[in-house]
């Protein structure tokens, strides 16, 4: 009698955890982006970035997404040499420097679905990062290079917030491919940045 009610029982698990909803993806994103410093004549120059994803999706119309991140951004402003170990004499002795930042991320974003339509869906996000950075290189035509350790650099842990809207496709029962167009800005830093930032992003569940 048992061996007879074992193999029915078995049968009904499998095929409720085969009809369960998957609520854990993982993946990976591609970032390219138009950074500028905030500050005097700034210029605004091409930044890449790469990360991996995880996702928790339990609801039909948001998810939550972690992970982690590398950001390379640059830009040029006009600018105080001491970053050189030259003091300003006056208020004009500013001159054209570059900078380069290296850092690691590690994002809480949020994504909401308002709008779905077959395989394709509006998605409007919202995000709170934490940046480490790693290195920090600043050049100029005058002084030539300085570059920084992250352990040199005196805020080395940054804030950054963004807020975009795109695009979200179903590529399979459980893959998506996510393209968001977002503005994101650096809350505080010795050195704050705002970009503009595409990001395609691969999921797929794993439980």
């Amino acid at each position: 009698m048992i061996k007879k009610a074992l193999f029915p029982a078995l049968f009904l698990c499998l095929s409720l955890a085969s009809q369960a909803q998957i609520n854990v993806y993982m993946g990976g994103n591609l970032r390219g982006s138009v950074t500028t410093i905030r500050g005097d004549e700034t210029t605004s120059n091409p930044g890449i970035g790469v990360g991996a994803s995880f996702v928790y999706w339990e609801f039909e119309y948001w998810f939550l997404k972690t992970g982690l991140d590398y950001y390379y951004r640059t830009s040029s402003i006009l600018d105080y040499p001491d970053v050189f170990g030259v003091d300003p004499v006056g208020p004009d002795d500013k001159i054209r420097i570059t900078y380069v930042e290296h850092a690691a991320g590690v994002p809480i974003s949020w994504y909401f679905r308002p709008f779905e339509s077959g395989g394709n869906t509006l998605l409007v996000t919202a995000s709170l990062n934490t940046l480490i950075v790693a290195g920090f290189k600043a050049s100029s035509e005058e002084y030539g290079e300085a570059a920084l350790k992250g352990t040199d650099v005196k805020q080395r842990v940054k804030a950054n917030l963004g807020l975009g809207v795109g695009y979200q496709r179903q590529l399979d029962k459980h893959m998506f491919l996510n393209i968001v167009p977002s503005y994101n800005m650096d809350l505080r830093g010795d050195k704050t940045f705002n970009s503009f930032t595409i990001t395609a992003e691969l999921i797929f569940g794993v439980y």
